[in-house]
């Protein structure tokens, strides 16, 4: 058998049914085998970035489902796979599991500047779990195999195989042998946990049964482990309020009595309060990134911390924690849930205070919600997303592009389905929508999925609306369309005294380049219109574009500005 052969033979073996990616001369020899086998549905992107995205958008949909898949995508050497890194380093710093196979030029003129040569294992080491270039064909198939294992074992993360054009077309000798069932990796070094440590789970239970005023962290981690209801029936049972992080959203239901809704720079005032005067966090699966945090040296100076981690070199390394639990979120929240020890408290002043100031957060938004639209009548994007919100019931699958917008759809958009929510956190990349929002939808196609973007990001990837069209894919896409690159402009407003230098954006016309596509368009000023065009959009069986003509002064509060503390919240618009 040829390296090709072994290659697409690993993927078979391992449920992927969807392969994303772009042909060129080095990774030729594999789409050609592909098409011969005709064993997957090939997804080809107007851009290999996109491709990176859709890959990531059917691992991140897949999750919560009964058949889990890993996005795949693939590349030719050189430029190709050098489209891939930005997609490859939002999935490593947002832990996704994705397997990234890029074609390489012969071993043979390997670091010669041969033609469409570039470093491909010395670029990603930096950005993903584990780089891969086998050197002879028997490595093939074991290295797919490791690479599915090392995505997807531990904390997740993306995986790249970088794989030389001889490799792939040479064959294995008579003597070869593979079996998958009894493939276990050799990975000196990695080393996985994924149950707690009796001892230190019961000094956890002890802190939660002492505390007064505690309050639980959900993020990214309670939605890999599948541990979004577990951690719902924690908190009942302990009368613990949650606060979630950008990608803890959609964990549990956003409106549940003890939810706090999101924290840190945009977070809810709720939410950042109670952390300001909580006697205990107990974080499960999130990373205490700067977002969250602010400034470190007067976080949380009040509260015991307890970290519950499946990666340990995250444990103890922006916040001190006084008990560490390196293990998985779902095992861990199980046994606290059934340890005889563990306490009921009605908590009652507590919870009191936090709903004193979930109505700051409310009364901050009423009036800008009942109005709808802003000074000069233009559009509120806060209104639409909660029209939005109301008419799906929160029930729908929401991937935001990267900015104000994304803010918005993350405080007012009332997630109700467990994993929900696909943003790029980490890396903050715009342009992820619409690929993303694409693999979202092939992963669960009897779901909804809404890509929503501004008027900047939807432009860095509006290319694969001819992915949309090609693969007849049912994607309802929003254009939340201010004019400007909304979130620096925010920034611009509040501390550069409103000099707008580099954030005005000129859009082209969307109703011909939706015609282009053969899509149908719909385009909203006015806010009597925003309910019939969301209802027309849900309604139409296939894609469909709406644009709504969005206020550019709207900001999202509150806010904590860079570099400073919970103490400095924005709560309200300073008077100018």
């Amino acid at each position: 058998m040829k390296g090709t052969e072994l290659v697409l033979r690993a993927l078979h073996a391992k449920g992927v049914k969807y392969i994303f990616g772009y042909t060129g001369g080095a990774i030729m020899p594999i789409f050609d085998e592909m098409e011969k086998q005709k064993l997957f549905t090939f997804i080809m992107p107007r851009h290999e970035q996109g491709a990176s995205f859709m890959a990531q958008g059917l691992s991140r949909a897949s999750l919560s489902t009964d058949t889990p898949q890993i996005g795949v995508c693939m590349a030719t050497s050189g430029p190709g796979a050098m489209n891939l890194v930005t997609g490859i380093a939002d999935a490593h710093m947002d832990s996704v599991p994705m397997v990234s196979i890029t074609g390489q030029v012969a071993t043979g003129v390997i670091a010669t500047d041969a033609f469409q040569e570039s470093d491909v294992v010395g670029v990603m080491m930096p950005i993903c779990k584990q780089t891969y270039m086998p050197l002879t064909t028997e490595e093939v198939e074991k290295t797919v195999h490791e690479a599915f294992y090392v995505a997807t074992t531990g904390r997740f993360g993306p995986v790249v195989i970088d794989l030389p054009k001889d490799v792939q077309v040479q064959s294995v000798g008579e003597k070869y042998s593979f079996n998958p069932k009894t493939f276990r990796p050799k990975l000196p070094g990695f080393y996985y946990h994924p149950s707690p440590e009796r001892e230190v789970v019961h000094q956890a239970i002890e802190m939660m049964n002492r505390s007064e005023r505690p309050v639980m962290f959900c993020g990214h981690g309670v939605i890999s482990s599948n541990a979004g209801a577990m951690l719902q029936e924690f908190a009942e049972k302990t009368n613990i309020p949650v606060a979630f992080t950008l990608h803890g959203l959609s964990a549990m239901p956003v409106d549940h009595p003890l939810s706090l809704g999101m924290m840190g720079m945009h977070g809810t005032v709720e939410a950042n309060r109670a952390i300001m005067n909580a006697d205990l966090i107990i974080s499960f699966g999130m990373r205490f990134d700067d977002r969250v945090t602010g400034k470190l040296n007067e976080y949380a100076k009040n509260a015991d911390v307890i970290h519950v981690e499946i990666d340990p070199s995250e444990l103890d390394k922006n916040v001190a924690t006084t008990v560490a639990i390196n293990a998985d979120v779902y095992r861990t929240l199980h046994v606290m849930l059934h340890d005889p020890e563990l306490v009921s408290k009605p908590r009652r002043r507590w919870l009191k205070e936090v709903a004193d100031n979930r109505k700051v957060t409310l009364d901050g938004v009423a009036e800008e919600l009942a109005s709808g639209v802003g000074d000069d009548g233009k559009l509120l994007m806060k209104s639409i997303i909660s029209r939005l919100s109301d008419i799906t019931a929160g029930k729908d699958i929401i991937v935001p592009d990267v900015g104000q917008h994304q803010m918005m759809a993350a405080r007012f958009y009332n997630y109700q389905t467990n994993n929900s929510w696909f943003a790029s956190g980490g890396a903050g990349t715009m342009g992820c929508s619409l690929p993303m929002a694409i693999g979202a939808k092939l992963a669960r196609p009897d779901e909804r999925v809404w890509s929503i973007s501004g008027d900047g990001g939807f432009q860095m990837n509006m290319q694969e609306l001819c992915t949309i069209m090609e693969q007849g894919t049912d994607v309802k896409i929003m254009i939340l369309n201010n004019g400007y690159l909304g979130m620096v402009r925010q920034w611009q407003t509040l501390f550069f005294d409103g000099r707008y230098a580099g954030t005005p954006m000129t859009s082209p016309n969307y109703e011909l380049i939706a015609k282009a596509y053969d899509l149908p368009y719909q385009k909203v000023t006015d806010l009597d219109q925003v309910d019939a065009a969301i209802r027309a959009a849900i309604d139409h069986n296939g894609a469909y574009i709406l644009e709504f003509i969005c206020d550019p002064s709207e900001v999202i509060l509150p806010m904590i500005p860079s570099g400073g503390g919970f103490g400095d919240m924005i709560v309200s618009r300073p008077k100018s």
